[in-house]
């Protein structure tokens, strides 16, 4: 029979990876409504579990044995932990709310009942695969979702959308030299992926505009983003990949990266998957290597490199969202763009609550506030159109 101290070991692993079976969340949910003691402690183990992941004790049989490793490294020196501090004040977890709404809920957050049992589904959207082409000539397309759709560009280009989603460019063999741009708006609780011209596959998340020529020249391939994509880049020597975002220019060869540099948040951050990329900031220049990451803090010219778990910036991707060691703003910012919702935090403490743990993109908004509000100790309501985080 598992010990308490196994079934919390069990819990958190699973929980943290996104893989709790149905009969495990009933169970965790049981034991997190038991009493706050449970609460506290799960949360101390996971933790542990955020800090532990750097010595490698998932791959541990011996759980119990790897927990004392766990703490025996705490003891004896400081674990690294990813200095999320550089970036996450400046990630701004609300869309610009109007003032006048922020003063009536910071005046009234004393009366928002959090006990009461709330239908956020009414304020979600969930997630789809939409998005909006603007071609060379200035007309907008809606790209529908699951439809084959076959457009023509002015130079001849064939612009093909399958039933899966996936924008394909043939372009046609022409003297012209002129370059024609196209532009993709990803509105918020949308996503989409394409294949430019020389072979590039590009994967564009939630609320991010991409702009970018229907054939690159023969000597360079630039790209314009705002908001955050994922780049496998073809290879081609003689003209490097450059994408633009706000001061900042990512060069590269041929390489699998991640770029997040949306609107509303003041850094740009650049994951680089595998390859080797270049990042200028502002005439500064700094090689990024695989699994470091590139911070910019937009109108500085400074270029911070951290090494970072690949995975939490780029399982967006592969339609899932995780989280380790989080701060809520953090991740209430990129909730919100998926379900396109807007959170309101009652106190600044809360915006610095630590989670981890994942969401796939096919779970409800109601399920994904639902883990939140059990592990990290905060409740949800509804105020007007808002999401208010905040405590019973």
């Amino acid at each position: 029979m598992e010990s308490k101290e196994e079934n919390i070991i069990s819990w958190v692993r699973d929980y943290s990876r996104g893989e709790l079976s149905e009969n495990s969340k009933k169970e965790l949910e049981s034991f997190l409504n038991e009493s706050s003691e449970n609460k506290a402690l799960f949360n101390h183990y996971r933790c542990l579990y955020a800090n532990g992941r750097s010595i490698g004790f998932l791959n541990q049989l011996n759980e119990e044995k790897a927990w004392k490793q766990i703490q025996s490294s705490l003891s004896k020196s400081k674990i690294k932990i990813r200095k999320l501090h550089l970036w996450l004040p400046y990630a701004a977890a609300v869309a610009i709310i109007a003032i006048v709404s922020t003063i009536l809920i910071k005046q009234h957050s004393s009366k928002i009942d959090f006990s009461k049992d709330y239908n956020f589904e009414q304020l979600a959207q969930q997630g789809d695969i939409s998005a909006t082409i603007t071609l060379a000539d200035g007309s907008r397309i809606k790209l529908e979702e699951n439809q084959k759709q076959l457009i023509s560009e002015e130079d001849g280009t064939q612009i093909a959308k399958d039933s899966l989603n996936n924008i394909i460019y043939t372009p046609k063999t022409t003297s012209n030299e002129k370059l024609l741009f196209n532009a993709i708006d990803v509105p918020r609780g949308g996503e989409f992926s394409l294949t430019l011209s020389d072979g590039t596959k590009v994967w564009l998340n939630a609320d991010t505009k991409f702009r970018y020529p229907v054939k690159f020249s023969n000597s360079k391939r630039e790209v314009y983003i705002t908001g955050e994509a994922y780049f496998e880049v073809a290879h081609n020597k003689q003209a490097p990949f450059v994408v633009h975002s706000h001061d900042a220019k990512v060069k590269v060869l041929g390489t699998s990266f991640n770029v997040s540099a949306y609107e509303d948040q003041e850094f740009i951050a650049t994951t680089l998957v595998e390859g080797a990329v270049q990042i200028n900031n502002l005439g500064n220049e700094k090689l990024l290597k695989p699994g470091y990451q590139s911070i910019i803090i937009r109108g500085r010219d400074e270029i911070e490199i951290q090494e970072v778990d690949t995975e939490l910036y780029t399982s967006w991707v592969n339609g899932v969202y995780e989280f380790e060691n989080m701060e809520l703003e953090y991740i209430m910012t990129q909730l919100g763009r998926w379900y396109d919702v807007k959170f309101f935090f009652t106190e600044e403490s809360f915006k610095h609550i630590k989670f981890t743990g994942a969401f796939e993109k096919e779970n409800s908004f109601e399920y994904a506030l639902n883990l939140i509000e059990r592990v990290a100790d905060v409740d949800f309501a509804i105020k007007g159109k808002l999401v208010v985080v905040g405590k019973e």
